[in-house]
């Protein structure tokens, strides 16, 4: 997959960009503050609609502006899709081509990306709910409709801890969302599950190359649900459709066991008023030689194992899908050291794939093949030899 031409228009303090990047290596740099960062969000937008820095949209247009236009052309093979998306208040419209996108499903995977930035440094010692972000936007880059059921499950999460925070909770309603709650997060923690059984094996290869000797797990945490019994994947398996499409049978276990933790908390749910079970707040846990890396591991180890995570999912996706997403690393050389950074840049040039990368000091690019030089000042962005 590739993005053979980038136009931006009143996008952050972007105002106008257009550009044609290269197969490779796309070099960006600049200082701080200049927009670098707003560059590489741009094509993160036009493959995932939403952004990986805030929730408002309006934060997303120019100050002096009143919509953010971002274009894109992707190729994929024989296949060529032009990717529009306009931002205006607090709504994105979303094209193909000149035809309004009514459904998104119908969209994703027009431009598929993995993006690295300095605040995944933090996910082995960060809270949960960066590791079941972290989760969640590598299963909706395999499974489009997977957001459907996590934003499914988050709506009717805050319906019900609404009204147990009220002063009467309604209890035949109260089952309405029980049930609609299990339905739900049955799927979402049924995608998780399958998706960190056969992501654990490619974390742990690629950890073992980046600081080799040690060895690190991953395993998904959901307490309520008790998997002991359940059949781990086959090996001998299809690799192709084993995240794109789900399995009714693990499925149905998550939402009898979500179900039956529910009803087993309700008492307690409502004394606290807040859902106290379920895959909100279930967890990712990084192990290293069979210890908690949260706790145990250093600082070093701690982006070892985040740099192998994200090597991982890039493989992952590339086993399922057939073609590399496009990667985009956000000034994430400078927070690395020199030993991990050189693994970074040997791994990078021995795969095949289109590459934006951010820097505010050339230097910590180990590249000089095949590489397309930008720099960005007060959103300007030009070209460089």
């Amino acid at each position: 997959m590739e993005l053979v031409h980038l136009r931006v228009r009143d996008f952050r303090n972007l105002a106008s960009v257009d550009i044609a990047p290269g197969p490779r290596f796309n070099v960006i740099s600049g200082h701080n503050g200049q927009g670098k960062t707003n560059l590489v969000e741009a094509v993160y937008v036009l493959g995932s609609v939403k952004t990986f820095r805030t929730q408002k949209n309006r934060e997303l247009i120019r100050w002096d502006a009143d919509r953010a236009v971002l274009e894109g052309l992707a190729h994929r093979g024989d296949d060529e899709r032009l990717a529009r998306i306009e931002v205006c208040g607090d709504r994105k419209e979303v094209y193909l081509g000149d035809l309004s996108v009514q459904r998104l499903a119908d969209f994703f995977g027009t431009l598929n990306v993995v993006v690295f930035t300095p605040d995944d440094l933090s996910l082995v010692k960060g809270s949960p709910s960066e590791r079941r972000r972290f989760l969640d936007r590598a299963i909706f880059n395999l499974r489009a409709t997977y957001a459907g059921d996590a934003v499914g499950y988050d709506k009717i999460l805050k319906q019900r801890n609404a009204m147990l925070k009220g002063e009467r909770v309604d209890a035949v309603l109260l089952d309405v969302y029980d049930e609609q709650l299990a339905l739900s997060g049955g799927r979402v923690a049924s995608a998780r599950h399958r998706f960190v059984e056969q992501f654990s094996a490619r974390f742990a290869a690629a950890f073992g190359e980046i600081f080799g000797g040690l060895s690190a797990t991953v395993t998904y945490e959901s307490p309520w649900w008790d998997r002991s019994a359940l059949p781990e994947t086959p090996e001998s398996a299809p690799r192709a459709g084993r995240i794109l499409d789900r399995d009714d049978a693990l499925v149905s276990s998550a939402q009898d066991a979500l179900r039956a933790a529910l009803a087993r908390r309700r008492q307690e749910d409502m004394r606290r008023g807040q859902t106290s079970t379920g895959p909100h707040r279930d967890d990712l846990r990084v192990e290293l030689e069979s210890r908690s890396a949260r706790t145990f591991a250093s600082q070093g180890q701690q982006r070892a194992l985040v740099l192998a995570m994200k090597i991982a999912e890039v493989e992952f996706f590339e086993s399922e899908r057939g073609f590399r997403p496009i990667l985009l690393l956000d000034d994430v050389s400078s927070e690395l050291d020199r030993a991990r950074n050189r693994f970074l840049f040997d791994y990078l040039r021995a795969h095949d794939g289109q590459v934006f990368i951010t820097t505010t000091h050339r230097d910590h690019i180990l590249l000089e093949e095949d590489v397309v030089a930008y720099e960005v000042e007060a959103g300007n962005v030009r070209q460089v030899e």
